[in-house]
């Protein structure tokens, strides 16, 4: 009800929204864009239905596989392993590297920047940016 009630003032006042949640599954019918957050960092952008379709960031992976499903009533819910970082001691590179099963060296010792998103063929999808050194592999892979 509060979802729907903000959408309907969203459309009434013409005004932007800003949703900060860890619920992928409730932003569906109100956001237009997602910008997605790890330890403090921008880890992915996308228009909203592009990120459910392709996710280019292991952690979006991660939670979008966390979203309870009906087909899967019954079964164990998914959840990232391992516990979020103290803010204090983020880990050097990438914040979700000790999380990430697809992490290797150089995601332990540098921080990925946010690198636009392309198709196989280099064309870029706007409004995409990812913060993964093996971006690509995740959403064409």
């Amino acid at each position: 009800q509060v979802m729907d009630l903000l959408a309907e003032l969203q459309r009434e006042m013409n005004m932007g929204l800003i949703l900060i949640t860890h619920d992928l599954g409730v932003v569906a019918d109100v956001a237009d864009k997602i910008a997605v957050m790890y330890a403090g960092r921008i880890v992915e952008t996308a228009p909203v239905h592009e990120i459910y379709k392709r996710p280019s960031h292991p952690y979006t992976r991660g939670l979008l596989d966390s979203i309870p499903r009906l087909d899967q009533k019954g079964q164990e819910l998914y959840a990232i392993k391992g516990l979020p970082p103290n803010l204090l001691r983020i880990p050097t590179g990438c914040a979700f590297s000790p999380r990430c099963p697809k992490a290797q060296d150089i995601c332990r010792t540098e921080i990925p920047v946010l690198h636009p998103v392309t198709e196989l063929d280099g064309t870029e999808l706007p409004g995409r940016g990812s913060a993964c050194h093996f971006w690509k592999d995740q959403i064409h892979g």
